[in-house]
């Protein structure tokens, strides 16, 4: 069984949208105040656009997804 873990950091943006990054794998543990700088260093770039056209401007939340992998059968 594997287990796959990904960190999707969460984002609003400028047309009320929500965006998001993953990290995929993240390092463990988790650095709260490490990723919360990220965060606010990708709105002060304000470098990335969003498919909606508008800029990234708040910070929504971030998840940690843990996915489970169990094989069932090979062929």
């Amino acid at each position: 069984m594997a287990v796959r873990k990904q960190l999707v950091l969460r984002f609003r943006d400028s047309n009320e949208r929500l965006v998001s990054f993953t990290i995929n794998p993240p390092a463990e543990p988790v650095d709260l105040s490490a990723v919360e700088e990220l965060m606010d260093l990708i709105i002060a770039s304000d470098t990335f656009y969003t498919y909606t056209g508008g800029s990234i401007v708040a910070k929504v939340d971030v998840r940690l997804h843990t996915e489970q992998i169990e094989p069932v059968a090979e062929f």
